[in-house]
This record gives C-alpha cells, structure tokens and sequence, in this order.
C-alpha cells in the first residue's frame, strides 16, 4: 500500500518500501549490465575480433527484444510482471555466469558468445514491458514523474560506476569478473523482487481472450496516439542510424590505444553522470508540453556522436558525453511518465511493449551495418552522418503539429 505521509517525509518516494525494494533491485542489475558492454566489446578485440563480429555480438543480444517483446508485453498484461522480471533475471544471471566461466578458462568461442547473449537478450524482452505496469502498482498517478526521475538518478549513477569499473577489469585482471558480477547483480535484483508486496488488483479483462486479440487490442491502443508511433519511428530510427554505430565505433575509435578501454569506459562512465545529473532535473520539470520538451533534450544527443568524428580533445569528449547522459535521462523520463499517464493501465504493458518492439526493431540491423560503414565510409565519417541526420530529423519534428498535441496534465486529460 501507497503511505501519502511517507511521500511526503524526507526520503520521499523511497520511503516507500516496495518502491525502494525495486529501485534498489534495479541499480544493483544496472550496475552489473553497464560494466558488461565495454569488457566485452573490449575482451573481444583482444581475442582479435573486428567490428563486424562485435556488431553480431551485440545484434544477437537485440534480436530477442524485437522477436519476443509482444509476446512478454502480452504476459505482463494477463499475469503480474513481477513473477516474469524474476523469471527474466534468473535467465540473465545463468547465461553470464556461464559466459564468465567460459572466458575464464578462455574456451569461449564465437558461437557460444551469440548463444549466451542471446539468452541475455530474451531476459530482457520478458522483462522490460511489464516494468511501466509494475511501477503503476507501486506508486499513484501524481507520483510517477518522481519515481521515475529517482529511478533515472539509480540507473545513471549504475552507468556512471559500470563502465569504469568495466574497463578496469579488462585493463586488469580481465572481462570475465565484469561478467562474473554482472551474473550476481540479476540474483540480487531477483532476490529485491521477491521481497516486493503488491496488493493484486485484477483488471475488467476477459481471462479467457486469446493471445492474437490481447495483440490486437494492444495494437489499437498503440495506433490511435499519433504522437505515440510517430515518435517510436523516431527513436527506430535513431537507435538504427547513430547509437548502433555508437557502442560499435565508439569502442573500436579506442580499441588501438594502450589504454583504451579505460579511455571509452571513462567517456561512458562520464555520459551517466550527465544522466544522474538529468535524473536530478526531471524530478523538478513539469513540461506543459512533454513531446516538445522530448524533441528539444534531443536536439542535445547528436553531440555524442559528433565529438568522436572531429578531432577533439578528451576532456572536450567527455563533456559531450555528460550533456549528452543529461538530454537522455530526462527524454527517458518524460517519455516513461506520459505513457504510464495516456494508456489505460490493464494495457500498459502491450503498448510498452509496441513501444520498445518499435524503437528497437531495427538496432540488430545498425548494429549488423557498423562494420561495413566503417569500412566504406571509414568510422569518423559513419558517426559524423548518423548525429548529422539525426540532428536533422529533430528538427523537422519540432516543426509538426502533433508535439504540442500531449499536455503534462492528469491522465483524464491527456489528448489522443
């Protein structure tokens, strides 16, 4: 149960035990999770692998969150999300514990790498789309900006530590204890969930109905927001054309320096401290206009890709990065908080889980076309064009109708 005195007492929304319980489960695996990107990039370079083999590294890691993620949408809908984010973080635990041992006695081959991480990748389809549902049963209406931006300030502060520690570990005694650890991180998140108490709430559904018309009715709800999917095939696009290309070149712009991996585990270490710092500016921002003020934060995102594609100075890297860490927290949460606010909660799961089938559909394929644009174009001039284009489609979009057509009002009133 909410207290309404413990949001307000000194602790705030953490007051709250079961939120707290979550949040705490949610930066302890965030933490695990961001030192895994960098030692692993960074172990297989070392293993004299090359971008095409890191991109299909990470490709198969995304490909289950595009294949499966209605599907666990559908479930978080018919059954408590909790029982499924558990689920999700045993499979995550087991299949990086294996990869740890794998790389510890150095038998991990390139085929049992995809095996693994893709296991990892099908945690994260049962686990994402109930998260927006389960935080719903966890806090009231009026509190979900706060409780998101708290969230926001736990993950970023996880991604500041995570890849500095992740690069240590490679530049140290190696990849397989980031991983290692990161295995522990899903047990502590698990053993956080089911510590969790929800009172159980059925919502006026038919048990009965089948999985294609939950999809359905999923996908009604999803289609009749404009402001929904015009914006989820913008972030497709963005994740495709410049963030795939990102975590793939970013990490090879290093791969040659001695201490490279402490290099691009800095910059990402310095881009969540931007992202702690933007959790800390959400909980004092109520846009009246959250798509628009969405659209403004990313006008800020190209920063990060351009600054690696010109010859900058690593301290001037480093800010790109902290700005760039700051645009995508608060993009985050107020994305997060007007879904949870627009969609009827007993559907909140299905449309989370359009959303993230949707801006996430094509990153195996940017991340399967990193290398082969940094061979045609050469990798300063393949992330130069993706932040160029996506400084571009920024601002064509704030000059649509439809990013003043959602206001930061109660549920009630927010317009389709």
């Amino acid at each position: 149960m909410w207290d309404r005195h413990l949001s307000r007492s000194r602790l705030g929304v953490l007051g709250q035990r079961n939120f707290a319980l979550f949040a705490c489960g949610t930066t302890i695996s965030s933490l695990g999770s961001a030192m895994v990107p960098v030692a692993l990039a960074f172990a297989l370079f070392q293993q004299g692998a090359g971008p095409g083999r890191v991109s299909a590294v990470l490709a198969a890691e995304a490909l289950p969150l595009v294949v499966l993620t209605l599907f666990g949408g559908v479930l978080a809908d018919r059954y408590t999300p909790r029982y499924l984010m558990i689920l999700a973080d045993g499979l995550r635990a087991i299949a990086q514990l294996l990869l740890a041992l794998l790389l510890f006695v150095e038998t991990a081959s390139f085929s049992l790498t995809i095996i693994l991480v893709s296991i990892v990748g099908i945690g994260g389809a049962l686990d994402a789309p109930g998260r927006n549902r389960f935080l719903t049963q966890l806090v009231p209406f009026e509190v979900l900006p706060r409780a998101n931006g708290v969230l926001m300030i736990a993950v970023s502060l996880s991604g500041l530590v995570g890849p500095a520690l992740g690069g240590a570990f490679v530049a140290t005694s190696g990849a397989a204890w980031a991983i290692a650890l990161d295995s522990l991180s899903y047990i502590a998140s698990a053993l956080m969930l089911m510590r969790v108490k929800t009172e159980h709430r059925p919502f006026p559904q038919e048990t009965s109905s089948s999985l294609l018309k939950d999809l359905r009715e999923g996908w009604s709800e999803f289609k009749q927001r404009r402001w929904v999917w015009l914006m989820v095939c913008f972030f497709a696009i963005l994740h495709t054309l410049s963030w795939a290309p990102l975590e793939v070149l970013g990490a090879l712009r290093f791969a040659h320096l001695p201490k490279g991996a402490l290099h691009w585990g800095g910059i990402m270490s310095m881009m969540g401290a931007g992202a702690a710092l933007g959790g800390v500016i959400s909980l004092k921002l109520r846009p009246e206009r959250p798509v628009r003020a969405i659209l403004f934060w990313l006008l800020l995102y190209p920063l990060s890709p351009l600054c690696l594609s010109i010859a900058l100075p690593y301290w001037a890297q480093l800010a790109c990065f902290f700005v760039g860490g700051m645009e995508m927290a608060n993009v985050n949460v107020l994305w997060e908080s007007t879904l949870q606010r627009a969609v009827p909660a007993e559907k909140l799961s299905r449309v989370s889980a359009y959303d993230s089938l949707g801006s996430f559909c094509l990153l195996p394929l940017g991340y399967a076309l990193a290398g082969p644009l940094a061979l045609l174009l050469g990798v300063t001039n393949a992330l130069f064009l993706g932040g160029l284009l996506i400084l571009i489609l920024t601002i064509l979009l704030l000059s649509m109708p439809f990013v003043r057509e959602v206001s930061g009002s109660t549920p009630q009133e927010l317009n389709p």
